[in-house]
């Protein structure tokens, strides 16, 4: 189906919805819907303005301060204002201040929201490119608001990351600014495929995260693809309009927007409906419910949501947000801040428990306290803590906040209360039928009630909202000399506890540790410490020796330690705590922090420190080397509810099972770059075959959940669940059979180049299929890279059944530098490629420019080359052009070209480091003239004039910053007769030409 024709079943598709199509809107610039909004804010207003339409000069003040946002965050607090009504400040005319109101939270399709659809809306003033016209596919209006953008793209033609790019250069272009700083989300759409994304704050490429691109799921957990019913569950009037307000999340922390996913928003519509039967019928029910979503799935933007809304229900009184550690309840607090709107922030409290007696006392707002089951528990056990208000408790980590006991006193106490719990890991009987065995005696349902809704792991990393794992066991040459022959109590004793034992594991900590924190390989080079690594030791004892291990045998890794006063002491607790303040003071010496132990709560601030160092948060988000991390060692503390992207790796010297190894492996799911972090690693030092099985049952239960009650146990088991747990998205597959994989792929690869990878293949066809090929193995060597294969090396092929079969394999790319090779044959052949076809590899250009002179050994080249004019003869010319392989076909041709000179006896003296970059500058110079030329020919336009402009091009700088570039291009216009609908065109070729130009001058400059 052809894009235009698309549109239009689009937009038929949106009117059936209820959505208005403006067809006297839309084919018009933006100047028509500044009138339009104008027209709404007049209508709307109107007793507020005194029947007084805006004059032109309050009109273009309104125009001001929508100026002032600068992000969609900005204008998503505009959006929400007070009370679920969005306004403007206007002083008129005569001097009188009004807020205008510009947007109805709180009326979903009703009162006065008003919804349109507008399409092929033409941009023609847009202040960062020379392109004078952009026009977009369609907007949608919510009271003359466009809140959400909608690119299509026909799927015959073009894959959906085409328009993704398409909405970044967009923003690159300047045009979500002023009325268009309200485009809260972003659509891309084909026939059979639909995904939607909060309008990133910046153009870059890290805030343009595909990552961060959705799907949609229905209520049943089946994804949804054909873009008509995705139209009708998403983007129908209440449920678009619900999207960019109740389903947005400000991020002040970070400040950015994001969007719920689709589980997230019907976890949350759950709760509510579970609410509003409750109220319907005036009856109260202690068990709620509980949610199922699994750790990096996004629980607390999920349950900060669902917080806020309850506590504006009008029969709601409180919501009590109860954790079980301390440290728990200061990390919620600053996340439910940071998610919080200005409006709302003071009703979040964390309280204890005679402060929320005292609180509950008082006669205002719903607010949402947060509390841990032991502070709550202890109040209520006092005898003086009740209350009969009709109040909520949300519980985190509900696998393991509420004992029984607990439970039991505290519902007695507050008998109005409803209990809802949100857990990654739900506690579940045994389950025969789909072989699921567990430990517990008591369900997460037998407390809270049923479970409303589900988001397993095997979702979450289908989705790819979360990573699988990598799982590696390490076992030391103590262990395997004794572990046979001691108990299971005097191996803790005798073995774990040893110095001998400690020491092995530091050292394979730290022989490892350069490739575990590194980046990916981009020509020849793995920039260092990209990542940080939690260490999960067994108790606090061991906490410290590690600690004091690490600072003694490898200095130079940055690493800190905490446990908290919550965890068990066992013995030498003075001795202890010592060790911890010694701790905290390296700490803050090394960083410049304040001195935590100067400070009424010590432990609360410096784990505050430590979690947003390693996370890269404020005010450590700023890629200062300085402000880096690189382990955390820990007893129990940060292995449920800390969050890092950053965080690849966890390092287990202790036994964990079920829920909690979930959510210790779960430190590092999180996504970020696929090829820099293809999975999380978890490396166990100790039992390495009961943790294997442990890791296993672990996945099995929790993919395939268990029996919430005993009755469960007579179902039948749906056959989703009986697939195969071990597949290559839940656990990573072992280099071997990624080698097997690759092996032929890289083949066919080296047919099309050469097998140094010197040769750009000859046909168009070829190419292409070269650049699509290679950009996708490019990708899956960096994972297999990231995930500890050293390029050259070779691993043990393995049978159909996983065993090795002792047969030696290895990747046909066999060293760093033809990999380089690869990526600069790939970045070359892409260049060549129509823009419709290229495939982006933005990040393989920048580090071509970043490291070239790195990617080979140019005092290297300098000697050879001497050679070759000392003994022209074509052995030594080859030893030139093998060692120029890794180069750019730029940086080759500069060379060829010397090497030519050296023939014909242009150049007969030796060269140095620095004439011969004089000599390549030279070269360069007389192509890039060249190129000019000739693009200008083929053009039919004046090569000298288009010549003289591109010595006022400046690189990465905008046109408004470099008014000679403007004049000249206006120049050329005139001169050339380029028609006013041609100029666009024009002008973005030849800044191509001269961006393609300028990418290639990085040397000897």
């Amino acid at each position: 189906m052809a894009e235009d024709k698309f549109e239009n079943a689009v937009i038929t598709k949106l009117q059936d919805e209820g959505w208005d199509y403006r067809k006297d809107l839309s084919n018009k610039n933006t100047d028509v819907l500044y009138q339009h909004w104008r027209d709404i804010i007049n209508r709307n207003n109107r007793i507020k303005l005194d029947n007084k339409l805006l004059s032109d000069d309050e009109f273009q003040s309104l125009v001001t301060e929508l100026n002032k946002n600068k992000t969609p965050y900005d204008s998503q607090l505009m959006l929400a204002g007070a009370g679920g009504i969005g306004t403007i400040p206007l002083m008129r005319d005569d001097g009188s201040q009004l807020e205008i109101e510009i947007f109805y939270g709180d009326e979903v399709a009703g009162g006065r929201s008003q919804y349109e659809v507008v399409n092929q809306i033409t941009f023609d003033k847009l202040p960062f490119t020379l392109s004078k016209k952009r026009r977009v596919d369609i907007l949608l209006l919510i009271n003359g608001l466009p809140v959400a953008h909608i690119e299509e793209k026909d799927e015959s033609l073009q894959n959906q990351w085409n328009a993704f790019e398409q909405f970044q250069k967009y923003a690159g272009d300047g045009m979500y600014e002023g009325l268009f700083s309200f485009v809260q989300v972003q659509f891309i759409l084909s026939q059979h495929s639909a995904h939607y994304f909060a309008r990133p704050k910046n153009p870059t490429a890290e805030a343009y995260n595909k990552d961060f691109v959705f799907g949609w799921r229905d209520n049943h957990g089946a994804d949804i693809t054909d873009t008509m019913e995705f139209i009708h569950q998403v983007i129908d009037i209440p449920a678009l309009h619900r999207l960019v307000t109740v389903n947005m999340i400000p991020d002040a922390a970070n400040d950015n927007l994001m969007v719920m996913r689709s589980y997230q928003i019907q976890a949350t519509r759950a709760i509510l409906d579970r609410m509003k039967q409750m109220n319907a019928n005036n009856f109260v029910e202690k068990g709620g419910g509980y949610i199922w979503h699994t750790t990096g799935s996004g629980k607390t933007v999920t349950s900060f949501k669902v917080a806020q809304l309850l506590a504006s229900m009008p029969k709601v009184r409180n919501v009590l947000f109860v954790v079980d550690r301390v440290d728990l309840v200061n990390q919620t607090f600053e996340n439910f801040k940071a998610y919080a709107y200005t409006t709302f922030k003071k009703r979040i409290k964390v309280v204890n428990g005679h402060q929320l007696k005292r609180e509950l006392s008082r006669n205002d707002a719903s607010h949402i306290y947060l509390i841990t089951v032991q502070g709550l528990d202890k109040a209520v056990k006092s005898g003086k803590f009740t209350s009969d208000d009709r109040m909520v408790i949300l519980m985190d980590e509900a696998h393991r906040s509420a004992s029984g006991d607990s439970v039991k006193r505290i519902k007695t106490a507050l008998p109005n209360t409803t209990w809802f719990g949100f857990t990654g890991t739900p506690n579940f009987y045994s389950d025969e039928i789909n072989d699921v065995t567990t430990s517990k005696n008591i369900s997460t349902h037998d407390i809270f009630g049923p479970r409303l809704h589900r988001y397993t792991i095997k979702d979450a990393i289908g989705d790819g909202n979360v990573l699988g794992f990598d799982v590696t066991y390490y076992q030391s040459q103590a262990e395997i000399d004794k572990q046979d022959d001691l108990t299971e109590q005097e191996l803790e004793k005798e073995l774990y506890t040893s110095l001998p034992y400690r020491q092995s594991v530091v050292q394979d900590i730290v022989d490892h540790w350069q490739d575990t924190s590194a980046g990916p390989i981009e020509m020849g080079v793995r920039k260092p410490n990209q990542f940080q690594g939690i260490f999960a030791v067994s108790g606090k004892q061991a906490v410290a020796a590690y600690y004091n291990l690490f600072r003694k045998l490898a200095p130079n890794l940055r690493v800190a330690m905490t446990y908290s006063r919550d965890e068990d002491n066992g013995a030498g607790t003075s001795n202890l705590q010592q060790s911890l303040k010694d701790a905290m003071e390296n700490y803050s010496e090394f960083y410049g922090t304040q001195n935590f132990l100067e400070s009424n709560d010590p432990e609360r601030l410096y784990l505050n420190d430590l979690s947003k160092r390693i996370a890269r948060k404020k005010p450590y988000n700023r890629n200062n080397d300085q402000d880096r991390l690189d382990l955390i060692i820990v007893s129990d503390q940060l292995l449920t509810g800390f969050d890092s992207k950053y965080l690849n790796i966890i390092y287990m010297d202790k036994i964990l099972k079920e829920g909690m190894l979930i959510q210790a492996m779960s430190r590092t799911n999180r996504t970020i770059n696929r090829n820099a972090k293809p999975h999380g690693k978890v490396r166990f030092y100790r039992k390495g075959e009961v943790m294997e099985e442990n890791v296993k049952r672990a996945l099995v239960i929790y993919t395939k959940g268990g029996n919430d009650s005993a009755s469960d146990s007579e179902k039948d088991p749906d056959e989703s669940e009986q697939q195969d747990l071990f597949n290559k998205k839940i656990l990573a597959p072992k280099p071997a059979t990624q080698i097997e994989k690759l092996a032929p792929q890289i083949k066919r690869l080296k047919e099309l180049s050469g097998d140094d990878f010197s040769q750009i293949p000859r046909s168009e066809k070829e190419k292409q299929e070269f650049v699509t090929l290679g950009a996708e193995i490019n990708h899956k060597v960096q994972r297999l890279i990231q995930g500890g294969y050293v390029i050259g090396t070779e691993v043990d092929r393995l049978d159909q059944n996983g065993k090795e079969t002792g047969e030696k394999i290895t990747l046909p790319i066999t060293n760093v530098d033809e990999f380089s090779a690869f990526q600069a044959r790939l970045n070359d052949v892409n260049e060549t490629l129509p823009d419709e076809i290229k495939v982006n590899l933005s990040h393989i250009k920048i580090s071509i420019q970043a490291y070239a002179n790195e990617i080979i050994d140019y005092d290297a080249l300098v000697d050879l080359l001497n050679q070759y004019i000392d003994v022209t003869i074509e052995e030594n010319r080859k030893s030139v052009e093998d060692h120029i392989v890794s180069m750019d076909e730029n940086g080759r041709n500069e060379i060829n070209e010397v090497l030519d000179g050296i023939e014909d006896g242009t150049y007969q003296k030796h060269f140095d480091t620095e004439s011969l970059k004089a000599t390549r500058k030279k070269i360069r110079s007389n192509q890039e003239e060249l190129k000019i030329r000739r693009w200008s020919a083929d053009k039919n336009y004046n090569g000298n004039i288009i010549y003289e402009a591109y010595e006022l091009y400046l690189p990465s700088v905008g046109l408004n910053d470099n008014p000679k570039l403007n004049d000249k291009l206006q120049e050329i216009e005139t001169k050339e007769n380029i028609g006013f609908f041609e100029t666009a065109d024009f002008e973005d070729e030849l800044m191509k030409l001269y961006e393609s130009l300028s990418n290639n001058q990085y040397l000897g400059e």
